[in-house]
């Protein structure tokens, strides 16, 4: 049997198509890279599902990923994919060596997260955001007394820590493509 390569642009297109009826209502930002670059994919998407879910998705496409530490790229080899009903699977190889994915957070995340600490965490003091759900920047949430930040679930221990990294820390498990900003 003999494979058919995919290029990185029909790659993308697959890709594109995956993740928009996996999370209908999401907008993601697919884009191929350029230059050295040019087998690369960048996935971008704010609010929405984890970045492991997206991450699940984005990993089956992948022809290649790279090993930064011994600097080389592992093949995945080939991929059956079923065709209409009745005919044999195709075996293609995708040729697209890696995918970077990158999750932003929208005013409604940011609420989301003032929600969360609000209700489940111990330190409900805490402020994030403003009403309008404008991060709070320019001064420890903390109050810099080294006090443990926790969502419930996960820990951070650190001296000090800003509303957008606490934001980013409540909801990288957080799916977010049923709030009510969302519906």
């Amino acid at each position: 049997m003999t494979s058919t390569i995919i290029p990185t642009k029909d790659v993308a297109a697959l890709l594109r198509k995956e993740l928009r009826t996996t999370f209908p209502g999401v907008r993601f930002s697919v884009r191929c890279s350029t230059g050295t670059a040019a087998t690369w994919i960048n996935v971008h998407h704010e609010d929405g599902p984890t970045s492991a879910q997206v991450d699940d998705i984005c990993r089956k496409y992948q022809g290649r990923s790279f090993d930064g530490m011994t600097d080389t790229y592992t093949d995945h080899g080939t991929t059956l994919v079923a065709g209409e009903p009745g005919e044999m699977p195709t075996e293609v190889q995708y040729g697209c060596d890696g995918i970077n994915t990158a999750r932003d957070f929208t005013v409604a995340g940011h609420l989301e997260a003032q929600r969360i600490i609000r209700e489940c965490s111990n330190m409900p003091h805490l402020i994030l955001c403003e009403d309008a759900g404008e991060l709070v920047e320019g001064r420890d949430i903390t109050g810099g007394q080294g006090c443990e930040f926790n969502d419930g679930q996960h820990a951070w221990d650190r001296p000090q820590l800003s509303a957008w990294s606490a934001v980013r820390f409540l909801l990288q498990h957080v799916d977010l493509t049923s709030t009510p900003a969302r519906q």
